[in-house]
């Protein structure tokens, strides 16, 4: 076979790979919508439907749940391919304890605007949304916010913390320590595909998609610039999709006060459902001694 023939099978076998890896991430990024299934009413939560914008204008929904005027606020997080009823159970347990919160759709989620997840890196904007909103509000003290983001959500809410500091205090369950680390597990795990070449196309497309490349889309660098504002890291020990490894290496970046808490046992996100008691007594006593 000729050179100039050669070069055209690796460039044609090269383009092909990239543009099946391409189709294969962007239908990923727009996800179906799962349906709101629950209600603070059904709770027995005082509740009310909010609309506020995101930072880039994307229209998003969510629900004030009050509580003591001049309690702290917390905002709810949720992770990817959910909506916020899925944090309803926690933000009972927090409101129970006196806390104000607000939960909130990300983009293309829930009853948010929106058709595509970046996976983290625009929805630094939706938080941002969050808490402009929050800070218009005449019911709300100008005292520091908690958040807590789960997943997705709290890979979000440890960046925008790293940059905000009317977030005064942060847990997170089950955060990815960078976007790049998380796709090329999820690639693995969702099609028998090698990483190489392969991982390399899903990033070039995502570089592409989204105008960054997914590396910098990082959690565990942001990590070193929340201290001296309080850290509670949650984790399952047996999580398949996000390793515990990722969550020691955010731990380990960021400073005092810190807190670790591995839950044996637990899978992805399954903490809470093991022990729902004790999960929702350690946030609000996080929540308590570091929002005074």
């Amino acid at each position: 076979m000729k050179p100039l023939a050669v070069l055209e099978v690796i460039f044609l076998t090269v383009f092909w790979l990239w543009v099946a890896s391409a189709i294969l991430f962007l239908r990923n990024t727009v996800l179906p919508r799962v349906p709101i299934a629950s209600t603070p009413e059904l709770l027995n939560l005082p509740s009310e439907s909010v609309r506020f914008p995101a930072t880039d204008g994307v229209l998003l929904e969510g629900w004030k749940i009050p509580a003591a005027s001049d309690r702290p606020w917390i905002v709810l997080c949720h992770g990817v391919g959910s909506n916020r009823a899925d944090l309803l159970e926690i933000a009972a347990g927090l409101h129970g304890a006196g806390f104000n919160l607000l939960l909130f759709d990300f983009r293309a989620h829930g009853g948010s605007r929106g058709r595509v997840t970046s996976f983290g890196w625009h929805e630094q904007q939706d938080l941002e949304g969050a808490l402009a909103f929050l800070g218009q509000q005449p019911d709300v003290p100008t005292l520091p916010y908690g958040v807590y983001g789960i997943s997705m959500g709290g890979a979000v809410a440890l960046m925008v913390a790293a940059r905000d500091e009317r977030l005064g205090a942060v847990a997170v369950d089950s955060p990815y320590p960078n976007l790049e680390d998380t796709l090329g597990r999820h690639l693995t795990l969702m099609y028998p595909l090698p990483r190489v070449p392969f991982l390399w196309f899903v990033l070039a497309t995502y570089r592409l998609r989204f105008g960054i490349w997914p590396r910098r889309v990082s959690p565990e660098e942001s990590a070193a610039r929340l201290s001296p504002r309080p850290l509670l890291l949650i984790h399952g020990a047996q999580d398949p999709r996000m390793p515990l490894e990722g969550t020691r290496r955010i731990f380990e970046r960021a400073g005092e006060p810190k807190a670790l808490w591995v839950i044996e046992g637990a899978g992805h996100l399954e903490g809470f459902g093991l022990d729902p008691d004790a999960y929702r007594l350690r946030l609000v006593s996080f929540f308590q001694s570091s929002l005074k």
